[in-house]
């Protein structure tokens, strides 16, 4: 068996990678009604089920915060589907056009927090996915996680493939999957060319983190492996070209500055001076050419600002009043839709709709009140903790610390677009994130390697040969 998939714990290995895959194949859209959608939520709850199994005779092992975590993430929509009488479900606020509906026509029935139950409901199953993901990250050893990192690059290479071709076969190919979509830019395995574009960007600072993983292995400089990652990265960047996405392009550079800091170039020799004057001329660049593709010189304007993004910016005050009127319990999770059309205004009416806010930070807190608030709060404090943790902490020549920066990095893309969209309501991404979220936490170790750190050493140090790092990374050349 190649030593890629040399981990700890294979069976948990292969049943992440069937899950991945299904995830980001069949979960790229976020609309309520796309029969797919149904595919890697029922993936994620056999994946589950499998996890759970106790016959292989590994424990479940999750922290307590994260247990807490995901327990209160799933009460929200449990208990927004909850009947209350009429007497207590019309104190709540919000509920005045509602209650008016149902006095007008006589009856005065049990209902639950949200105005859209069955779309909650939809949402409630939408959770498995991104539980799936984490649970089964934070079963893996290094090892495993390396090659699910590999995965998503691979998938994120086929899938901006597959976006140049849908973009050179025109509107109407059959190389769309979804109805509803971008059919005049790169999509991929997503139906929304901006979601293409945030996954490949990702996708470049998993490249760059697999190059510095291979030089601060080997000490020196891989020539294939440095073709490898300027061929995906080539690939990943005509594909964000081919979304017209302005998020990918930004991300874009964010990546590319990122993935390049990780890399370990004083480690192959290369002087502290000529990385920094080297880094300069780089950023300058990469800055200059995002200047320029945003401004509308280059690549004929297909990432200039548009009148609908000017339309989501407009809305933010109107958000903030729905915010309003409806906190702190929220309207119910899912059900954006249904009420922001009680509060479009005639002068801007469409054919269009909003089925989403483009703002995911202001629907959950319309969706989901203060206690959608207070967890989104309170995973960002985690997540700041983390970072500084590993920043602070970590061995900057571990290989561990870089896997975890490499997670860090693609988690905040996601958080800084889902200020202008709605990303992680795609199943693929939503999967993503949360094996990304568990790539934070330290990685499962077998038995093997804690017997190998526990062997006697002569003072500070080992044994002559003896490596503590790739105890934790066994079989990663």
């Amino acid at each position: 068996m190649p030593s890629l998939f040399r981990s700890n714990r294979p069976h948990t290995l292969y049943a992440a990678l069937i899950f991945l895959t299904v995830a980001i194949l069949f979960g790229g859209a976020s609309r309520y009604n796309v029969g797919t959608s149904i595919v890697p939520r029922l993936a994620g709850l056999i994946a589950l089920t499998y996890v759970m199994w106790r016959r292989h005779g590994s424990p479940i092992r999750i922290e307590r915060a994260a247990l807490i975590f995901w327990g209160l993430v799933f009460a929200v929509p449990l208990i927004q589907l909850v009947p209350l009488p009429w007497d207590i479900w019309t104190a709540l606020p919000g509920r005045g056009l509602a209650r008016d509906v149902y006095t007008v026509i006589g009856v005065h029935p049990w209902l639950p927090i949200s105005l859209s139950p069955s779309r909650t409901l939809d949402f409630l199953l939408a959770l498995f996915v991104p539980l799936a993901g984490y649970v089964l990250g934070a079963h893996l050893d290094f090892a495993g996680r390396a090659v699910m990192l590999r995965a998503i690059l691979m998938l994120a290479v086929v899938s901006a493939i597959l976006g140049l071709g849908q973009l050179t076969a025109g509107a109407g190919s059959p190389l769309y999957f979804y109805h509803i979509t971008n059919d005049d830019s790169s999509v991929g395995f997503f139906a929304n060319a901006n979601h293409l574009g945030l996954f490949l960007a990702g996708g470049i600072i998993i490249a760059l983190a697999w190059l510095g993983d291979s030089m601060a292995t080997t000490g020196r400089i891989v020539v294939p492996a440095v073709v490898a990652a300027a061929l995906a990265i080539v690939v990943l960047l005509f594909g964000i070209a081919g979304t017209s996405s302005r998020a990918g392009a930004i991300f874009s550079v964010i990546a590319l500055v990122g993935g390049l800091a990780m890399l370990p170039l004083e480690r192959v020799g290369l002087k502290r001076r000529y990385v920094m004057g080297g880094a300069a001329i780089v950023m300058v660049g990469l800055a200059t050419g995002l200047g320029l593709v945003l401004s509308g010189t280059l690549l004929s304007g297909r990432f200039a600002l548009d009148e609908g993004t000017q339309e989501r910016i407009g809305l933010l005050p109107q958000f903030g009043r729905v915010i309003r009127d409806f906190f702190p319990f929220g309207s119910g999770l899912g059900s954006f839709e249904p009420v922001f059309k009680s509060y479009e205004q005639a002068q801007s009416l469409s054919f269009g709709y909003w089925n989403q806010a483009h703002q995911d930070y202001a629907q959950v807190a319309i969706e989901a009140g203060l206690v959608g608030i207070a967890l989104i709060a309170a995973f960002v404090v985690w997540y700041v903790l983390r970072v500084v943790g590993i920043w602070r902490n970590g061995d900057p020549s571990s290989r561990v610390r870089r896997q975890q920066i490499t997670a860090a990095l693609f988690m905040l893309l996601v958080m800084l677009h889902s200020a202008g969209d709605y990303p992680i309501r795609t199943g693929a991404i939503a999967a993503v994130f949360a094996f990304l979220a568990a790539c934070l936490t330290a990685p499962q170790e077998s038995r093997t390697a804690r017997e190998r750190r526990s062997r006697p050493r002569f003072g500070d140090k080992a044994f002559p040969g003896y490596d503590e790092q790739q105890d934790v990374v066994p079989g990663i050349e």
